[in-house]
């Protein structure tokens, strides 16, 4: 009989031991559902710079208008025409991101009102009045370059530019002589823009224009002369741009 109650005495240690060595392997499990979950970390956001875009933008601009001419240059400086004036315009262009290197093309254009101030560039000739120059509208075609950080935007561009622009000058007192012109040239320039909205940024930049020598011929009785003008602009815009296509997208883990 005490036989007996060894025997269970000891299945029933055994079988306590045995249960009381598996409640550690069966403990964690029970702590972890009762912990608090971790907050869930939100995905980062990294905007995409490609796709098209379209804009407007408006600023001031300043020029110079140099003149190369024996008549008007019985020195040796070289007369100058100082301009400058409000700008207003728009915008088109296209952008691909690789990684935060930025390419892209833009096509601008500008009315513009850059009058230089009438002078008398030869006080010692009489009559020479009414000499300078306005710059009704300017463009640019450029490619553009930048690197982007986040939702800012740094980059440089470079390429054509044109002008239309009224040349007035006089060597008599009969009056200025006027001529429309057509010019072509070359711009460069650099600028940052930074997206606030989903699809939309604004910027702030800067151009410097340049449009070589030309042969501007003018008459004055029984003497026809020709003067060479070369001209240099400097542009100050800020704009806004809105993105047609490319949007914020949500990075992947």
């Amino acid at each position: 009989m005490e036989t007996s109650i060894r025997r269970a005495a000891f299945h029933c240690l055994t079988f306590a031991a045995a249960v009381a060595a598996s409640m550690p392997a069966s403990a964690p499990p029970v702590a972890a559902a009762d912990m608090p979950l971790k907050a869930r970390t939100e995905p980062a956001v990294r905007l995409l710079w490609t796709g098209y875009y379209a804009g407007a933008h408006g600023g001031w601009g300043w020029g110079t208008m140099r003149v190369d001419d024996p008549l008007f240059r019985p020195s040796d400086t070289r007369p100058e025409f100082k301009s400058d004036g409000p700008i207003a315009g728009g915008q088109i262009g296209a952008n691909w991101q690789f990684g935060n290197v930025v390419v892209g093309l833009e096509l601008d254009g500008s009315w513009a009102s850059l009058r230089s101030v009438t002078s008398n560039i030869n006080p010692q000739i009489p009559g020479v009045f009414g000499n300078g120059v306005e710059i009704h509208a300017l463009a640019t075609a450029t490619g553009r370059v930048g690197y982007a950080m986040g939702p800012w935007l740094f980059y440089a561009k470079a390429g054509g530019a044109y002008a239309y622009m009224d040349i007035t000058t006089a060597i008599t007192a009969q009056g200025p002589i006027s001529t429309t012109e057509h010019r072509f040239g070359v711009t460069g320039g650099a600028g940052v823009e930074v997206a606030f909205l989903r699809n939309v940024s604004a910027k702030v930049e800067y151009n410097y224009l340049y449009f070589p020598e030309h042969s501007y011929t003018f008459v004055i009785p029984s003497t026809p002369n020709s003067s060479s003008l070369d001209h240099y602009v400097h542009l100050v815009k800020a704009g806004i741009n809105v993105r047609l296509g490319g949007d914020a997208v949500v990075a992947r883990y």
